[in-house]
């Protein structure tokens, strides 16, 4: 079965942001876009109202078809009639998109920019869906713009398959890769040491992709500092900030790694949260 790419939208200008980078996406990778817009209603939402003499609202769903309709003709111009299809979903948005995801090959989704409440709080679909997805999530607030890929490192198997994923994208976009390896020195005494050891590994664990991709430019950074903080300074002029996650399904699989929560939270470009196996 031909794989996809998956977005998912509301009413909101972020998952219209998210439906157009899902295009573009698509484009770049010959595939089609599938949409899915979902809902709920009062009642499936908030089962306690189903009181005696209770009337819920009318579920307005035209307007949601309408919404549907309206992004699978924009991606249909730009794709071609196959190249997009819709889902008017009437269940959980994360419960639809995670029932798609399998075939899916990227999901896409939005989210709103990040301010004081919403670095505080994400909304739980995006939360839900990188931490659960058994493929690569995007998460992205601002329209495409070109910029570095930058990419966590850390050496395990799951900074591979982000590394995989950074190299992969930027031969299709043309952008340059940024890997970026963060430590905290126990002892400054041994810093110097220790970070030359560092760049001669990291310049090592980039060379078989480097090899791969001779056509994307990339540069090694090894920095003195927290994860979340490196990656989420480079993400102002970045095109993207790729990192792993370790969520696994389930009760575990609810909660993303420290570094992936907070570039979810406050990265100023869109962010690609890899899973295990994902490249």
């Amino acid at each position: 079965m031909r794989k996809h790419i998956l977005v998912g939208i509301d009413e909101t200008p972020e998952s219209q942001v998210a439906l157009h980078w899902a295009v573009g996406a698509a484009q770049g990778r010959g595939l089609p876009v599938r949409v899915i817009r979902a809902f709920l209603n009062e009642l499936q939402r908030w089962p306690g109202t189903a009181l005696e003499g209770y009337v819920p609202p009318e579920v307005p769903r035209k307007k949601f078809q309408r919404q549907l309709d309206e992004a699978v003709e924009y991606a249909r111009d730009r794709l071609g009639y196959d190249g997009a299809s819709g889902w008017l979903a009437q269940e959980d948005p994360a419960t639809a998109i995670l029932t798609e995801a399998p075939a899916a090959e990227l999901v896409v989704l939005g989210s709103r920019s990040p301010n004081k409440l919403s670095a505080a709080f994400l909304g739980s679909v995006a939360t839900a869906v990188a931490a659960k997805a058994p493929c690569p999530v995007v998460v992205v607030r601002h329209p495409r713009r070109t910029g570095s890929i930058v990419v966590g490192v850390d050496g395990s198997e799951l900074s591979e398959d982000a590394l995989a994923f950074a190299f992969e994208e930027a031969e299709r976009t043309g952008q340059p890769v940024k890997a970026v390896h963060c430590w905290q020195p126990a002892e400054e005494a041994g810093a110097p040491a220790t970070r030359q050891l560092r760049e001669v590994w990291l310049a090592d664990s980039l060379a078989p992709y480097e090899e791969k991709y001779p056509a994307v430019r990339a540069r090694a950074y090894v920095v003195g500092d927290r994860p979340s903080v490196v990656l989420t300074d480079m993400s102002a002029s970045a095109s993207l900030v790729v990192v792993g996650s370790r969520g696994r399904g389930g009760v575990a699989g609810l909660l993303l790694g420290s570094v992936s929560q907070s570039l979810l939270h406050h990265a100023q470009s869109p962010v690609a949260i890899v899973r295990g196996g994902a490249g």
